[in-house]
């Protein structure tokens, strides 16, 4: 027997009556019978639905459903699923047959197929499907593996097995598919989330009902059946797909891999409703309704999806899920030329002689298109690595939740506001974010003229601190030939031990003076705790305010007390953070006095669109958490000493390598001229050399020639000593490149 050729079962209203009364204690219960495709369901009292599943039914299939009921209840109570009532009682109908039955309290609402589906509810049934199916998990029960005409990965026999004709290429096109399920993400599914039993009332989703296709499958087959129940009643089939994919990761994230399946899936389930209407349809001939309900909505579906191929079908609904893979969007040969036509050629340079098409980051690592992997000595912004975890759950699940301005409280915000300011001097009390390093370094611009009345600005000889246009002219380092912006004024830079800062403020009003901790731009240098000390004398006997940059030093490079200039012992007026705030997600921020800010805020307000953020403080919260409790700063001073050491050893060992200078996980080497090649010219030489080598890694300094190390402060000391080794390879081959 199979509960698809068995007959439903007979029941007349007295056999009902008096069971409801025997088992459940009902009496002269008032009955309706309800819709069903192979057992009977009876609405009793308004209250109860009484289902009697079909003779051929398995005891422990009814036990699974029983059990997963409560599975969900406990797992999600939230949830509206039926509850059982009493225990399961067994029935004989009135043809002899003995059946299973139990009483499931009555949910509002009525269900949604028939009904109009705009987005709203097509997104409403994508979140309660996923709230399912993520509710079941962690349920199991040996009868999930149970064979089911619906299991949509039987779709082949079944198609067969039913006499349905002219299907034969759809069946073969999905195959493929239907075996690629085997590796997905998978567990014990409802399996029939269909606005049939998807129950509403008002536009709320109020109920989802009947649990008798339950099965052991993957997570994205349950979704396949939804999202054709879905399209079905669609006016616009793509924008309700749209709609449940976005209802279903709101709740359950799919992968690539599932989306890459999913549209195949979705024509297995519209051919298995066929084949199972046209199995079914004559030998249940008084159900025939019931069972046909499907066909000409099946097949038109069919026509929309089947037209598109495979891989067509299998883009859009990656482009509709964000699951689209851009870094091969473009043809590797392409991308050079299409990025200099759509982006600006020469005013947006590429590092280094061969450019690298990067895809991916791990770690310490950086992977090309090509399967090459990379060791990054260069980039700071990925603090604790590349693509950590914990920042990329935390930003992506605030960004599931919410991401908006600033101008709401949000206690996430104000927090990361309150830990940053914790690691500063009592005196620093306020702090502003903003969207980048540039962004900070401007707003500390326009306090510090409002503060002090100044108009002029003070810099180091080969300063960077932004890409603005008044940043730019704050950027010493950047100028052209021959450019002398008005209203700045410079310092030379502590190349030696006793450096004294000399500011030259003659016809200036400054209102700032400002400086990299670390001097990253002049070169790395090793900055005197007293010349730091003498800038913050000078800026103030001159008027103005320090700010101390730490967007490049700050964030634990120079080890636990997070900033280079506290490590110096000093009080700047300003303090600006960016780069590595966010480990990849852009946000600054500048800290201040309040008695600062507050002269600003009598005369503007301050705001920035997506500085402050709820996601923006998501990404600020989980830096700060894994460099709080790893220890990652003290780790960066030690393996920055042990790189340090290498580095020295290797350049007492090459003409090309020369002093080694700097703080905490921060090195800058001189490159030496060899053979009458310039040291630019060597040093870029190198550069390239290391690259080929697998790693990435800078120039910096007035000349560009000091090889620049400013890796992830997750590096070890073994990743020091293969850059040291890599480095050494690269020198060998010097005189090779050179003379080529």
């Amino acid at each position: 027997m199979s509960t698809f050729t068995e007959p439903a079962p007979a029941f007349s209203p007295e056999s009902l009556r008096a069971a409801l009364r025997e088992h459940w204690d009902l009496a002269d219960a008032a009955l309706k019978p309800l819709d069903s495709e192979r057992d009977l369901n009876v609405l009793v009292d308004d209250r109860f639905v009484l289902k009697i599943s079909n003779s051929a039914e398995r005891a422990d299939v009814v036990d699974m459903e029983v059990r997963a009921l409560a599975h969900v209840h406990a797992a999600e109570p939230g949830l509206p699923v039926p509850e059982s009532v009493g225990e399961v009682a067994r029935l004989t109908d009135d043809t002899g047959r003995a059946c299973l039955a139990r009483l499931i309290t009555l949910l509002p609402g009525r269900p949604l197929e028939g009904s109009s589906i705009d987005d709203d509810l097509a997104t409403r049934v994508g979140s309660v499907a996923a709230r399912v199916s993520v509710a079941l998990q962690g349920f199991f029960h040996p009868a999930a593996g149970r064979e089911l005409l619906w299991d949509i990965r039987r779709t082949p026999e079944v198609v067969a097995g039913s006499g349905l004709a002219g299907f034969d290429e759809l069946v073969a096109r999905v195959t493929p598919a239907l075996a690629a399920t085997a590796t997905l993400p998978a567990g014990l599914q409802h399996a029939d989330v269909t606005l049939t039993n998807v129950l509403a009332e008002a536009g709320a989703v109020t109920g989802v009902i009947d649990f008798g296709d339950m099965h052991h499958t993957a997570a994205v087959t349950d979704l396949a059946v939804t999202l054709t129940s879905v399209l079905r009643r669609a006016g616009d089939a793509w924008r309700a797909t749209e709609a449940v994919l976005r209802g279903y990761q709101r709740h359950r994230e799919l992968g690539a891999a599932e989306v890459a399946v999913l549209g195949e899936l979705v024509i297995a389930r519209l051919l298995t409703t066929l084949a199972v209407s046209a199995t079914r349809r004559e030998a249940h001939s008084d159900n025939e309704r019931y069972i046909t309900q499907y066909d000409d909505t099946s097949e038109r579906v069919l026509r929309l999806l089947g037209a598109l191929t495979p891989d067509e079908l299998g883009e859009r609904l990656a482009r509709l899920a964000g699951t689209r893979d851009l870094a091969s969007a473009i043809p590797a040969s392409e991308l050079p030329s299409r990025r200099a036509a759509a982006m600006g050629g020469g005013l947006s340079p590429l590092f280094y002689r061969r450019p690298l098409e990067l895809v991916r980051g791990e770690g310490v690592r950086l992977h090309a298109r090509d399967g090459r992997r990379y060791l990054d000595a260069y980039n700071n912004v990925a603090v604790v690595g590349h693509a950590h975890p914990a920042v990329t759950r935390a930003v992506g699940r605030q960004l599931a939740e919410l991401n908006t301005h600033s101008r709401y409280l949000h206690g996430g915000i104000v927090g990361l506001a309150e830990r940053i300011l914790a690691t500063m001097p009592p005196e620093l009390d306020t702090c502003l974010f903003t969207t980048s390093g540039t962004e900070a370094n401007e707003l500390a611009w326009r306090l510090a003229t409002e503060y002090t009345g100044g108009d002029a600005a003070i810099v180091a000889e080969h300063a960077y601190h932004g890409s603005s246009k008044w940043m730019a002219d704050l950027s010493s380092n950047e100028w052209p030939p021959g450019y002398r912006p008005a209203g700045v004024g410079t310092f030379a830079a502590p190349r030696d031990p006793g450096a004294v800062p000399r500011i030259e403020t003659a016809g200036l009003r400054p209102a700032l003076v400002l400086a990299d901790s670390q001097f990253t731009s002049e070169g790395i240098l090793d900055v005197p705790d007293e010349f730091l000390a003498g800038l913050v004398e000078s800026a103030h006997a001159a008027g103005a305010l320090y700010l101390a940059d730490e967007v490049q030093s700050g964030y634990g490079r120079s080890g636990p007390r997070l900033w280079r200039f506290a490590l110096a012992g000093i009080t700047p007026d300003l303090v600006t953070l960016g780069k590595p705030m966010g480990a990849g997600y852009p946000i600054g921020a500048l800290v201040t006095r309040r008695e600062i800010a507050d002269v600003l805020a009598r005369k503007y307000e301050y705001f920035s669109t997506f500085a402050a953020t709820p996601a923006a403080a998501a990404a600020g919260h989980a830096v700060l958490d894994v460099l709080e409790l790893t220890g990652l700063p003290a780790q960066a001073v030690r393996v920055g000493e042990h790189l340090r050491r290498g580095l020295r050893a290797l350049a007492a060992e090459t003409p090309v390598l020369g002093s080694v200078r700097g703080t905490g996980l921060l090195a800058g080497v001189d490159v030496l001229p060899v053979g009458g090649v310039p040291a630019r010219q060597v040093a870029r030489t190198l550069l390239d050399g290391l690259v080929e080598s697998g790693v990435l890694a800078g120039l910096t300094g007035p000349g560009g020639d000091v090889l620049k190390v400013r890796p992830p402060l997750v590096w070890e000391t073994a990743h020091a000593d293969e850059f040291v080794v890599r480095l050494a390879d690269a020198t060998r081959i010097m005189g090779y490149r050179l003379s080529g």
